[in-house]
């Protein structure tokens, strides 16, 4: 079976009003960094499918990330080996192979003067954004689109990144409501409908991103995961809080509305959300 919210979301996601981003980061052991599940044949072989027919949109690296992405490998083929789990065959960068072996998606981040940037990324699963348009940009620029990113986190999250000791395992939970329930979301589409859905129990789904941040030992970068999880909200309504999600989307500012594709039904969804 799939991993269950609540085997995923181990603390509460939706805020209290006011509105403010928030990193929400929480420490995890090591071997708690992979999430394997009875998806994983299915998710690696979309991987491998997308690969086949548009690896220069899933994959790509700067010239000189083979090292710490032979790291990253031996990571994954450790934490593999922990669950009784063999990585798929060897590509032509460790980072490709070592993406294609698990659910997650995997990006290294490395320090380039003042900043961390993305210097290479195996990236099936993205949500409504693309890889080679960010290759190379610092987090500040890649975060660029997300309302007053750079006035409540950014600056936060560089100084995180700046004192995560070597081999520390961290991690973070994102949320969207979408329309969709593909692992693969297209940038430039919208993630949900313009309208409520007739039966929003089974027309909008909860699409929870589990970001893990790890540091590596051998060298000065971390890796970054994201392993998708989507469920139908009917499917969750009872576990998520319904009333503590309905606050967040009311107090949601316009502008953070548009960015997460509800200005068109929140208040609807909000209020459908208090009579469940």
């Amino acid at each position: 079976m799939p991993l269950s919210y609540r085997e995923v979301v181990d603390h509460p996601i939706f805020s209290e009003p006011p509105f403010r981003w928030r990193m929400g980061v929480r420490s995890l052991a090591a071997h708690e960094w992979l999430q394997p599940d009875d998806r994983r044949s299915d998710d690696l072989a979309e991987k491998e499918l997308l690969t086949e027919r548009r690896p220069d949109a899933v994959f790509a690296a700067r010239p000189g990330t083979a090292s710490a992405a032979a790291e990253i490998h031996d990571l994954v083929v450790e934490s593999l080996e922990g669950y009784g789990l063999v990585p798929s065959a060897a590509r032509r960068h460790p980072l490709e192979t070592a993406g294609l072996s698990v659910q997650e998606d995997l990006c290294l981040l490395e320090p380039v003067g003042s900043s961390w940037v993305l210097t290479a990324g195996s990236v099936c699963f993205p949500t409504r954004w693309d890889l080679r348009s960010i290759l190379g940009c610092p987090l500040a620029a890649i975060h660029s689109p997300v309302p007053s990113y750079d006035r409540q986190l950014a600056g936060r999250v560089d100084r995180f990144f700046d004192r995560m000791a070597p081999g520390s395992v961290a991690h973070r939970l994102n949320w969207s409501v979408v329309g969709d329930p593909a692992r693969r979301l297209e940038p430039g589409a919208r993630q949900a409908p313009t309208a409520l859905p007739a039966d929003p129990a089974t027309g909008l789904h909860l699409r929870i991103e589990r970001q893990t941040l790890r540091r590596l030992v051998r060298h000065r970068a971390i890796v970054f995961g994201i392993r998708i999880h989507v469920w139908p909200l009917g499917v969750v309504v009872d576990h998520i809080g319904a009333a503590s999600l309905g606050r967040q989307l009311a107090a949601l500012p316009e502008a953070v509305a548009r960015y997460k594709d509800l200005d068109g039904f929140r208040d609807e969804l909000a209020e459908w959300l208090r009579a469940v």
